[in-house]
């Protein structure tokens, strides 16, 4: 528990909980690594050219990465998932992932600076009108000003008050001569002599393999001294602030690395804060701020403004993450403003719509038509925001399209009409959906693998200008699913032994195969561990007896937009109309860092178990596992007859002999007695239940066995190695 301890003193911790139950953030941002191959970094050397108020941008376009005829860097991560009800579709968040969606490589848990969100070079020295012509010289009477909205957290993760979102002005620091068409051959011009400022700490990894524990019991405690690796930092010793154990990596930062200064000026500043205490002090989603500029050193031909987040990530390994998640939306920055000019005659939906079906984001067309009758929902929420500054009367409606192209007339209903109290006047104990819109009909003429599109509408009848839509989709293919495929957050356990299982039902006879998972990716893949997939039945609605049991599991990461991966089972599980959980036991005590989504909540269906007894978890939101039903896509024979075959580990004699005793012969490469004295031996039958577990032994009583096949597992705990064979049991 020390670890735990050092974790609570840097700050940089996720949400603790009793029972050993964690909440952490990303550990990177898959949906930027798979368009990371669009990033074309522009060197800060060239000269953008500048661009003519009005500037201004609500991030209503998913792009991914800023727009670039905005903006100049592509850290910013546009979305629609991470924020709690913003003023209009999508934002920029900021984060401590760079442009390849990656933990920067110098995130510590030092403050360091993360993301920048960059404008390009601005024109605030001449103001021009609608057709481009000039029309007079800015200055500071004509009430410049920059504005935009904020929230920190959302969804994702608090930024701690050690933490700052801060706005920067500043202008083009470099003149630019360029020499070719290309830019290849260019001069490149300071306008000033520079300074240096601080920009992170330098940093090197060791880790506990690579020293002498033998005499400590495996493990070193404070204040213990540690050797560094020569050439890693100036300084050669390290004194522990925390229980190092021989299984642990450590990332201790070493020199301070000093940058060029710019030309920039910090303006205004956010300390972090959670999104509870931030709407408590604010009593609004997201928070408006309003800049005039006034100093008449801005009013230039190349003034900019960036937002720059400073961040912190945590010490310890397996919650490397993604954290301290800002969210920018609708800057804007011109002149003639005026106070209460950011009330504008725009509807918006703020927010994706949900599901057609009860509980479920993804279901099998056979499971759905098991029960339309309880799998139909009744209704859903509908969430408008009226931007202007007094009420609408807003007209709702939907229709459903068919894989086919042609409209469900099913689904037809009649168009909701509501006033709609401006989005600025609602507080947050006030703030509710503008409606909730009845479901008619059903999916009743489904067939797998199909997708409905549903088109949502909102107008002001009177004011053609004031409208919005949204898409969503209802898909019907071959796995169950709570979550929307976007991971906002990561859930893990600790302890080794930790159980995690998520709920599902079985409406009709039907065949489980496999799971479909997401593990966000951490830093230098600390999470990538071995674990054993386990299906359980229900007992009285929490896991029962185990139906199957896979051993030597270890997470795997995808690339592209559709990120999980299917993990087949060695065998199927044959399931009835019944109640079904899946999930893992963990092997080691690092986080596995599961995908957590939190814009859908089935906190109901997850369990864990760390001390014997199952318990529902305390974190609203819907783990990505999806139980993969139907056909099954594999040749279980071949398939368990490759997985459980290793001839490293040796059984002799197999089955054993009336003696009833087998002796189990290491790999290649064990001869040194340190190396097994952190060898852990278990043996378990094909349901999951552990007869053996401890320290390795050449020597093992079968005497209790029943007769049947079970399998002998070896875990080398320093490498993080795993080896497996087959025991045989015979009359």
């Amino acid at each position: 528990m020390k670890r735990f301890v050092l974790y609570i003193i840097l700050g940089i911790f996720p949400v603790l909980l009793s029972g050993q139950e964690y909440l952490t953030a990303t550990a990177g941002n898959p949906v930027v690594e798979s368009r990371s191959g669009e990033v074309s970094y522009k060197s800060y050397f060239l000269r953008y050219a500048a661009v003519k108020l009005p500037f201004f941008d609500n991030f209503s376009e998913i792009t991914v990465y800023p727009d670039s005829s905005r903006w100049i860097d592509n850290e910013a991560y546009i979305n629609a998932d991470y924020p709690y009800y913003p003023v209009d579709y999508g934002v920029a968040t900021l984060d401590v992932v760079d442009a390849y969606g990656r933990v920067y490589e110098n995130a510590s848990p030092f403050t360091f600076v993360a993301d920048h969100l960059t404008s390009k070079p601005i024109r605030l020295d001449v103001l021009y009108d609608d057709n481009g012509d000039s029309v007079k010289a800015l200055t500071p009477a004509d009430s410049v000003h920059l504005s935009f909205y904020y929230q920190p957290q959302g969804r994702g993760d608090m930024p701690l008050n050690t933490d700052s979102l801060v706005l920067e002005f500043g202008y083009y620091p470099y003149d630019t001569i360029i020499d070719s068409i290309f830019g290849l051959d260019t001069t490149i011009v300071l306008k000033k002599d520079y300074d240096t400022v601080f920009s992170h700490f330098d940093s090197v990894w060791v880790y506990g393999y690579e020293y002498d524990m033998s005499a400590y019991g495996g493990e070193y405690y404070p204040p213990n001294v540690i050797l560094l690796p020569p050439l890693g930092c100036d300084d050669l010793e390290y004194v522990l602030q925390d229980t190092f154990f021989i299984t642990d990596s450590l990332l201790i930062p070493c020199d301070s690395v000093f940058v060029l200064d710019s030309d920039w000026e910090l303006v205004w500043t956010a300390k972090g804060d959670t999104l509870t205490d931030f709407l408590e002090e604010n009593d609004t989603y997201f928070k408006h701020v309003r800049i005039p500029i006034t100093d008449e050193k801005w009013f230039r031909d190349d003034f900019q403004f960036r937002f720059v987040t400073y961040s912190t990530i945590s010490s310890i390994n397996s919650w490397q993450s993604n954290t301290d998640h800002w969210h920018l939306d609708r800057v804007r920055l011109d002149a003639n403003r005026y106070i209460g000019d950011e009330y504008v005659r725009e509807i918006s939906f703020p927010e994706d719509m949900p599901s057609l079906v009860n509980e479920y984001t993804a279901i099998t067309a056979r499971q759905y038509l098991g029960n339309v009758y309880d799998l139909k929902k009744d209704e859903f929420p509908v969430y408008i925001n009226n931007l202007d500054s007094v009420d609408h009367s807003l007209t709702y409606d939907y229709y459903v399209e068919k894989p086919d192209g042609t409209v469900s007339e099913v689904f037809d209903i009649d168009p909701i009409n509501e006033s709609m109290v401006p989005y600025f006047q609602q507080d947050v104990e006030t703030f509710m959906p503008f409606t909730t819109a009845p479901i008619k009909g059903a999916f009743t003429s489904v067939q797998k693998n199909q997708v409905y599109t549903v088109h949502h509408f909102a107008r002001d009848p009177e004011m053609p200008d004031a409208a919005d839509t949204i898409i969503s989709y209802q898909e019907f293919s071959d796995y169950l699913a709570y979550d929307d495929g976007t991971a906002e957050a990561g859930y893990g356990l600790a302890p080794a032994q930790a159980k995690l299982a998520v709920k599902f039902r079985s409406e009709v006879k039907d065949t489980l195969w496999g799971i479909r998972l997401y593990f966000n990716k951490t830093f230098a893949n600390n999470n990538n561990r071995l674990f054993s997939v386990v299906v359980w039945n229900d007992n009285g609605g929490i896991p029962g007896d185990t139906l199957l049991f896979d051993d030597n599991i270890r997470p795997q990461f995808t690339e592209g937009l559709n990120h999980f991966y299917d993990l087949p089972f060695y065998r199927y599980v044959i399931l009835g109309r019944q109640n079904f959980f899946v999930g893992w036991e963990q092997n080691t005590n690092n986080n596995l860092n599961i995908g957590f989504d939190r814009n859908t909540n089935s906190r109901s269906k997850n369990f864990f178990n760390v001390e014997g007894k199952w318990v529902n978890s305390s974190f609203e939101g819907s783990i990505m596992i999806r139980p993969l039903i139907g056909t099954p896509q594999v040749e279980y024979d071949n398939q368990a007859e490759n997985k459980n075959q290793n001839k490293n580990l040796v059984i002799r004699p197999n089955p054993p002999l009336q003696q009833h005793e087998v002796y189990i012969d290491l790999p290649g490469g064990y001869n040194d007695p340190k190396l097994m004295e952190l060898l852990t031996l278990k043996v378990s039958d094909l349901t999951g239940r552990v007869l053996y577990s401890g320290p390795y032994t050449n020597r093992i009583s079968t005497a209790g066995f029943q007769y049947g096949l079970y399998i002998v597992t070896l875990f080398d705990e320093a490498f993080d190695r795993r080896y497996s064979a087959k025991l045989i049991i015979v009359k």
